[in-house]
């Protein structure tokens, strides 16, 4: 057999392998402007989703689709959950200052809102790569998903901080950690917690029908 082929194992593996590249590239280039971070994490999302359900697409045309299809509404979203986040930053700093007991009731409060906030940007953008609503929507759907499967935000949670917790911690490794983040590690930290939101996003989409299902009553639209 060739193990050059098409059909080969090194064929398929070095075209996955250029596909994640590529797609990891996209994402950095084009969060550069860091405003635009939301519409390129909306992007990355959806064409890591597209993999888990097509297998085989065009990373560059499905990735500037979803950029210029959602840039608006990622952009907000991502302008709101940073501006969030900075005064939960201020926050933290402000209670540090808080006598005793207040201290801790506040501490306990900050830091359930960061973990609030840190569900919503694991979830909103796969959301929002995944369906057509309105933007307020889209937030509460996010939530939905990440409540019906708890084991799933966890399993994510590991999977987006870790890594990134031993690239900071482990300054021996640090140029490696650094190398892979800028080659695929982004792309494959979005395509492991895609193999979750699949899962969850699947029964809103049937292969068999046509017409795209909506969640409950509402008139969302399946995008895929």
């Amino acid at each position: 057999m060739n193990l050059f082929s098409e059909d080969s194992f090194l064929h398929n593996f070095f075209l996955s392998a250029g596909g994640f590249i590529g797609l990891n590239l996209l994402w950095i280039l084009t969060s550069i402007p860091v405003v635009t971070i939301g519409a390129s994490t909306t992007a990355l999302y959806y064409c890591t989703l597209k993999l888990h359900k097509d297998r085989d697409i065009s990373i560059w045309k499905c990735y500037w689709r979803s950029f210029r299809g959602n840039f608006f509404q990622a952009t907000v979203i991502w302008l709101g959950l940073a501006a969030a986040g900075v005064c939960v930053w201020f926050e933290k700093k402000a209670v540090m200052s808080m006598p005793g007991m207040m201290s801790a009731v506040f501490t306990y409060v900050v830091w359930g809102i960061a973990l609030l906030l840190l569900v919503i940007v694991m979830y909103v953008f796969p959301t929002i790569a995944s369906f057509d609503n309105k933007t307020g929507r889209l937030v509460i759907y996010a939530l939905c998903f990440a409540a019906r499967k708890p084991g799933y935000v966890l399993c994510m949670a590991i999977l987006t901080c870790m890594p990134m917790y031993f690239t900071l911690v482990d300054a021996q490794l640090f140029p490696l950690y650094l190398l892979t983040w800028l080659m695929c590690g982004f792309s494959l930290t979005a395509y492991g917690n895609s193999w979750f939101l699949w899962r969850l996003f699947r029964p809103y989409f049937s292969v068999e029908e046509k017409e795209p299902r909506g969640i409950g009553n509402e008139t969302d639209q399946y995008i895929f």
